[in-house]
């Protein structure tokens, strides 16, 4: 947490991945994907979304919180290959590197692509982080043909966003903001 001086009082305000729940971390990677927001406005957002109090903050203040907000800054954080939830395991990758399945990039794609159209149409997007999570991790007892039906992505993309914390999902996001958002 960081301390935030505003008009009259001190707001404590969430600054690690590990104190923001998937829930908001979604509508803070929605909130930075809207194309009509300039980037203090996004902040300015996200700040809201993780609870600050409206304020008039001078813009030197506004700034400075910009640079020490860390919730996107890597910190080596390593890529979890399996998570247990209700009862269940769920599994990313066995051995020790992580590799996307054709069909996992085309789900991926596919999922990128209607939020881009959602946002320039101003309708509300996808979670899109819970459903990354969904598709990349697998329930060990189902078929492949179980794991991609939509359904089933919806349920355990609701139950990642239940479960888990920002900390968790940001290595994927990174990975894949780094070797896939630019082809779609």
């Amino acid at each position: 947490m960081i301390n935030v001086k505003l008009e009259n009082e001190t707001f404590e305000l969430r600054n690690e991945a590990s104190e923001i729940d998937l829930h908001e971390f979604n509508k803070i990677v929605t909130i930075m994907s809207y194309p009509d927001l300039v980037l203090t406005e996004k902040f300015e957002a996200i700040f809201k979304v993780l609870g600050m109090p409206e304020n008039d903050m001078d813009a030197d203040s506004m700034v400075d919180l910009i640079k020490n907000f860390n919730v996107f800054k890597n910190k080596n954080i390593q890529l979890q290959s399996e998570i247990e939830m209700k009862g269940y395991n769920y599994v990313a990758f066995g051995g020790t590197e992580f590799k996307f399945k054709a069909k996992e990039l085309i789900q991926l794609e596919k999922e990128i692509q209607k939020n881009k159209f959602k946002l320039v149409n101003n309708q509300p997007p996808s979670n899109i982080v819970s459903y990354i999570l969904a598709i990349i991790f697998k329930r060990e007892d189902l078929t492949n043909n179980e794991h991609y039906e939509n359904l089933h992505l919806e349920l355990k993309a609701k139950l990642f966003e239940d479960n888990v914390k920002a900390d968790f999902a940001l290595p994927y996001i990174n990975l894949i903001s780094q070797n896939i958002f630019d082809l779609v």
